[in-house]
């Protein structure tokens, strides 16, 4: 079976077939120099937003059937990460931050299976 993505971020949509693929359009999120929010949304409806561009990065996840949820990183931090999501910039509780190579792990993990990445410590939303 392939697997496939619907991915967006800014202005932008198309969808990824293969690793490679989606290596690529992460490529073309790091070339716009501004922290941006690539969606990944899998076939079942559930989706990874993850944000690239800088060091670190948030995660959120939405599965189909409405439950959201986001990353947990160092719960004692303050202040806020900036990241683009579609046409606007938004704040997000720098408590959620973690290192954008784990969020790229979990990218990868979401492309492979389409479920919840394991590697991620989430937080339900209300």
């Amino acid at each position: 079976m392939i697997k496939a993505l619907k991915v967006n971020w800014g202005g932008e949509a198309t969808t990824v077939t293969n690793v490679a693929e989606l290596h690529a359009v992460i490529d073309r999120i790091r070339e716009l120099a501004e922290p941006t929010m690539l969606f990944l949304e899998a076939q079942s409806g559930d989706t990874l937003v993850v944000g690239l561009g800088s060091p670190e990065s948030v995660l959120t996840f939405a599965e189909q059937d409405g439950s959201t949820f986001h990353s947990v990183g160092d719960t004692s931090r303050r202040g806020y990460l900036r990241f683009r999501t579609r046409d606007t910039v938004d704040d997000f509780h720098a408590e959620m931050a973690i290192s954008e190579s784990r969020a790229m792990e979990a990218a990868l993990e979401f492309f492979e299976t389409g479920r919840r990445p394991q590697g991620i410590k989430w937080e339900a939303d209300w």
